[in-house]
């Protein structure tokens, strides 16, 4: 088990050591004993099912709330982006670019788990890339808006659309996109997405273990690097900025409550 944020610097590097370096590695923090890696919707009785009427209604009410950015009503990817972080269920699974941000998220629960992803090897795999072939050869993420005449593809755009056509469009494996900011946490946290597709089963079940990484954070460590993310910078208002945030920040620095 992980027991200081030190730790955890040098298992992630002794692990993606094998990547290039200019390869991304991307972060999760989730709580042992959840359903891994599986997004929201796919943790409800029936969530699949009702993908399309839960998005196209927050899509046609989100404009009374006087959001401060509403995607064209055409672009549904940014819907998309925008759902997740507004706490709809939805089929994508929030990743971070930083090690230290998953981490924290992580910490926020009683038994943390980090996984570490290489997002270039699972495309390269969502792809269908043929066999034998290098997947550090992958080196740009497909843009989750862009949609080509067949018969190209881009897997992204498929699973984008097959939350918003019952399923119809879409690869069987997940997809890793960098999404348009559509909302000031996505800055701040360094967020990323997984879009699943076709196949519903949690991503850890879907790829192997060189594609994805798991580190187990020992709980009565918590609080101490907690401590240390602090003093590194990484505090609530950090992950959330603004006033929320701030109010969940200073509880935390003032109160010492679990936040």
């Amino acid at each position: 088990m992980i027991q200081s944020v030190e730790e955890f610097i040098v298992v992630v590097r002794q692990d993606s050591e094998p990547w290039p370096p200019e390869q991304p590695r991307w972060f999760r923090g989730e709580p042992a004993g959840y359903t891994p890696l599986v997004p929201s919707l796919y943790r409800r009785t029936g969530g699949a099912a009702r993908e399309n009427q839960l998005l196209q209604t927050f899509r046609a009410r989100a404009a009374a709330f006087g959001i401060d950015y509403l995607p064209d009503r055409e672009k549904i990817d940014e819907w998309l982006f925008l759902a997740q972080h507004a706490g709809l269920p939805t089929r994508l699974l929030d990743w971070s670019e930083s090690a230290l941000i998953g981490l924290y998220f992580a910490l926020k629960k009683d038994k943390p788990i980090v996984w570490m992803l290489n997002p270039h090897h699972l495309n390269h795999f969502a792809w269908g890339s043929p066999q034998g072939a290098d997947p550090n050869n992958r080196r740009e993420f497909p843009l989750a808006w862009h949609r080509p005449a067949p018969p190209e593809i881009n897997p992204a755009a498929e699973n984008v659309c097959g939350a918003w056509e019952e399923d119809v469009p879409g690869v069987p494996l997940p997809v890793a996109v960098h999404p348009s900011y559509v909302h000031s946490r996505l800055r701040a946290q360094r967020g990323c997405f997984t879009i699943h597709g076709k196949k519903k089963e949690s991503l850890q079940a879907l790829v192997s273990a060189t594609v994805l990484k798991r580190y187990e954070v020992d709980p009565a460590h918590r609080s101490a690097m907690m401590r240390d993310l602090a003093t590194l910078g990484v505090t609530e208002v950090v992950a959330y900025p603004d006033l929320d945030g701030l109010a969940r920040d200073l509880r935390q620095r003032f109160l010492g409550e679990d936040v």
